[in-house]
Parts: C-alpha cells; sequence; structure tokens
C-alpha cells in the first residue's frame, strides 16, 4: 500500500482570483493563499478582458510558496501538483508555444459576432456542444481574431484552456480534459472529444486541438525552471485536473444521477450529475462532461452570487469587514424584512440578457417602528442567492423529471451558516456542506492523489478524501418562504422593465 505521507499541491486560477492550497493525503487542508488577476487594461474595447501570462504564472508562483509556508508543509514531500481553473477563458499560443492570447471568462469580444455564429451554425453547435452559441468562450474569441486580427489569428497553434495553460507552464505538456475542453463550445460531449467535424465546417484550424485526456492522468514531471519558481522539487508529478465547477462536484463527493451541487463562489453554478447528455430543448441549460468519463452536468448558472455579496460587505462594512459579525446581525433579522433583486437570477443561455437592475424593497419608513437595519439587508442578499438557487434547480428539474433528495452546498458563500439554511428551508430539502468549503480545490486534489498513485481512481479517493458537516435540514420557516420565493420571482420579472 502507498504512504500516506506527503503533499497535494493545487492551483487555482478562478473567476475571483488566483490560488494555491495545500491538503494533506486525508483531504484535509493545510494551508492556502490568493493573488489577484494581473489583468491587460484596453481603453479601445470594454469587451476585452486577458490577463497577463507572465505576472500572473509570477502570482501563482507566489501563493503556492505561501501557502506552503502557512501549511508548514516541507517541499521535498510534494507527491503531486493539479490545476483547476475558471471555466470559458482561455490562452491562445502560436506553433513555438508562445502566448498570443489570454482570455478571461469575462472576455466578451466574440458577443459581436453571435448572431452570424447562431444563425449560420447555432443548432449544430449546440447539438454537438451543449451550449448555444452566444459568441462567448473560445469559440467566440477565434471568430472575433479572425475578423478583427487575422494576423494573430494565422499565427495560432495551440488552444489551452486556462488549466491546461497551467499544466503546461508546470510540465510543457500540451494536453487538454474533457471538463474543460466541453465549455468551448469546440468539443463534442457526446464522443467526449474535439469537434473536429464541427470546426472544419466553421473552417477553423483543428490542428491547434490537444491531445483530451481524463483527469487525473499525469501529465509529465514539474520542470525545472517551474520547480524553482514554485519551491517544489524537479520531477514532481504534474497531474490533469478538472474545471472548476466539476472539480467543486468532485470535492462535494456529487457523482451519482440525480445529484445537485450549488457552487456559492463568485457565482452561482447549479449543477446535476447525470449518467447520459440532456439537452434542453430551449437552449435555457448548458450541457457538459462531468470528470467521469461515464458522467455529464447539466447546469443552470445565477450569475454573481459571492461577488455581490463581498460588495455590500465592504460597501457596508468597511474595507476588512467582519463576516462573522454581519452574518449574526443577518441572523437577527427575520426572513424578508427586506426583499432583494440583486446579483443572481435565473439563468437563460438562450439569449444574451442583460442583468436587471438591482432592487430592494421594504415597507415606507414612516409605516414602520423600526427600519431595517445593515442585517436585514445582508440577509435579503442572502435570501436573494437562496431564491436563486431554488430557481435554478427547479430548472434542472424540470428537464430531467427528477428532484434532487438533497442539495450540496460549496464555494466561499458555503461558509455562511446563515446561508446554508436558508437554502435549506427555501428548497424545503437537507443540505450537505463538506468539511472543505472551497470544494474545487478537494476536487482538483483527489485527482492529484489518482496521478500519485495514492488511490487507484476517483470515486476511491472521494470516498477517502471528502468529508461533510453535519446537514442542515429544512426548518418550519420553509412555510414563509413559500410566499416569498413567489413574491421574489415578481419582484426579479418586473426589475427588468426598471
Amino acid at each position: 500500500m502507498a504512504t500516506k505521507t506527503g503533499w497535494l499541491i493545487v492551483l487555482d486560477a478562478g473567476t475571483g482570483g488566483l490560488r494555491a492550497a495545500v491538503f494533506d493525503l486525508h483531504g484535509r487542508l493545510a494551508g492556502d493563499a490568493t493573488a489577484d488577476w494581473p489583468l491587460v487594461e484596453s481603453e479601445d474595447d470594454l469587451l476585452f478582458r486577458e490577463f497577463d501570462p507572465e505576472r500572473t504564472w509570477a502570482a501563482v508562483a507566489q501563493a503556492t510558496r505561501q501557502a506552503l509556508r502557512r501549511a508548514d508543509a516541507s517541499p521535498t514531500e510534494a507527491r503531486a501538483i493539479a490545476a483547476t481553473s475558471q471555466r470559458d477563458g482561455c490562452v491562445l499560443l502560436d506553433a513555438e508555444g508562445r502566448e498570443l492570447c489570454c482570455a478571461l471568462n469575462r472576455d466578451a469580444r466574440g458577443v459581436v459576432h453571435a448572431d452570424e455564429i447562431a444563425g449560420d451554425f447555432g443548432e449544430q453547435v449546440f447539438q454537438t456542444t451543449g451550449r448555444w452559441p452566444l459568441g462567448l468562450g473560445p469559440l467566440g474569441r477565434l471568430w472575433w481574431l479572425r475578423r478583427n486580427r487575422p494576423r494573430t489569428y494565422q499565427r495560432i497553434g495551440h488552444i489551452l484552456m486556462i488549466r491546461d495553460w497551467l499544466t503546461y507552464r508546470m510540465s510543457g505538456a500540451l494536453l487538454s480534459e474533457p471538463t474543460g475542453a466541453s465549455s468551448s463550445l469546440l468539443f463534442d460531449i457526446h464522443e467526449r472529444k474535439w469537434a473536429v467535424g464541427l470546426a472544419e465546417e466553421m473552417d477553423l484550424p483543428t490542428s491547434i486541438f490537444p491531445p483530451c485526456v481524463e483527469s487525473g492522468t499525469v501529465a509529465g514531471p514539474l520542470l525545472p525552471s517551474a520547480a524553482t519558481d514554485l519551491g517544489l522539487p524537479e520531477g514532481t508529478p504534474v497531474v490533469v485536473g478538472p474545471a472548476d465547477s466539476q472539480a467543486a462536484a468532485l470535492g462535494c463527493g456529487a457523482l451519482e444521477e440525480g445529484e445537485a451541487v450549488i457552487v456559492a463562489g463568485t457565482t452561482m453554478p447549479v449543477l446535476m450529475a447525470l449518467s447520459a447528455p440532456l439537452l434542453d430543448p430551449a437552449h435555457r441549460l448548458y450541457t457538459g462532461v462531468h470528470a467521469l468519463p461515464d458522467r455529464w452536468v447539466l447546469e443552470s448558472n445565477a450569475g454573481l452570487a459571492g461577488a455581490v455579496y463581498h460588495w455590500f460587505a465592504r460597501a457596508f462594512a468597511g474595507p476588512d469587514p467582519d463576516y462573522e459579525r454581519l452574518e449574526e446581525e443577518a441572523s437577527a433579522a427575520y426572513p424578508g424584512e427586506v426583499l432583494a433583486s440583486i446579483g443572481p437570477s435565473i439563468a437563460d443561455f438562450s439569449t444574451l440578457r442583460i442583468p436587471p437592475p438591482s432592487v430592494f424593497r421594504f415597507p415606507f419608513l414612516g409605516m414602520m417602528e423600526e427600519p431595517p437595519t445593515r442585517g436585514a439587508f445582508a440577509r435579503a442578499i442572502l435570501e436573494n442567492i437562496g431564491f436563486a438557487a431554488k430557481a435554478n434547480l427547479e430548472q434542472l428539474e424540470a428537464l430531467t423529471g427528477r428532484k434532487a433528495d438533497a442539495l450540496h452546498l460549496c464555494g466561499g458563500l458555503a461558509r455562511s451558516s446563515l446561508l446554508a439554511r436558508i437554502v435549506a428551508d427555501v428548497c424545503e430539502r437537507p443540505v450537505h456542506v463538506p468539511v472543505v468549503r472551497e470544494a474545487s480545490w478537494l476536487g482538483a486534489a483527489a485527482c492529484a492523489a489518482v496521478g500519485a498513485g495514492i488511490h487507484t481512481d476517483l470515486p476511491s479517493a472521494l470516498q477517502a478524501m471528502v468529508r461533510h458537516e453535519p446537514p442542515v435540514e429544512p426548518s418550519p420557516r420553509s412555510r414563509r418562504y413559500r410566499r416569498l420565493y413567489a413574491h421574489w420571482r415578481d419582484l426579479l420579472e418586473k426589475s427588468y422593465d426598471l
């Protein structure tokens, strides 16, 4: 049996920032560190969102060294390293492996060509990739470059998702992986391989597609230069990890058909595991692949969640907010004291619908003995997140025809015990919160453990490494939330007309 001593290192290039985490072989988080994305500014194009590759790599390296120090982990005991990242973002390399374009998931230059792509290839793209083309992601980016930067476009030699790029910087291996590639709109989710035929019909180069391997595969040994940067031993196995949302599902142990995961991070994907791909005829939902070869995911997405709560905390509780105190104040407020439509809403991936204006609704102050407090507004934002979780979950359940018996709640917002209670009450079912709230880290660590030979496969790794807090059961407040949920949906729809 393999030894149970050592460390697993995870890099995470998420929507909210860059992170590194250190786990022991039992799945316990020992230390982590964060850094901001080093962005490239553009005054000419408001849809432009790129990052600087060298400064980003330096920030990742610094975070890794800091996480190792915080974990008091000896670098020589590192058993493997794996990366996860936001979906939709990508890195385009030239034939020599130099970065040409490093686009974040917020890069929306391709939306100006959305009608053209959808008009000519919409249903074909959707049936193959599980996503309706809105001009976002790598497909839209390639289209924009072909139309607007033809010289750069002609130089493209390789396309990598951001997680693939981190693996490349560590190992030199040009590889992709199904969960990340399935957000590109250039990947056949049914066959779990690049959609070469579709790309040829769209006159896109197919030689740029890297080999596709499953999560847990060893990409190669850590290169000497990368080892020096990260503070890790040369030759440490670099293991392929999944995209962040699927990694989070792994970190919750959500593999079986019908299991639902709410990833309450900067944004809030809501996922359901499937044993076969299922497409939404209305194009409102995404279908992608899971990290296991015989699993897929159906996805709705509520949009900004943690980002909104973080904004509120910084705006009304100071630049370094005391989240515990804010949670206490929110818990003291009663449900529905303030109703909010701000941030999370109901996904519709069939169209580029602009989010509605933000709205707080509460009684006229002259009719109230006690005006609403800061805590009441904080609770309203958390309840908005809970209502959005239910609305997006209902979309998944309506299409699949099955109800999730329980919910998994993870991500940075899962640190809020009040949010877990709200979600349990609003959705009227038990909520399981993993001990490691940043479940995407743990999912990537499980892949690293498989690559290191510590576990034979992902299910056995997850069984050994994933632990949950006691489930949060619905309370009698669920009945009150039924009425408030109906009011929230009405407020959300009306807010679009403001």
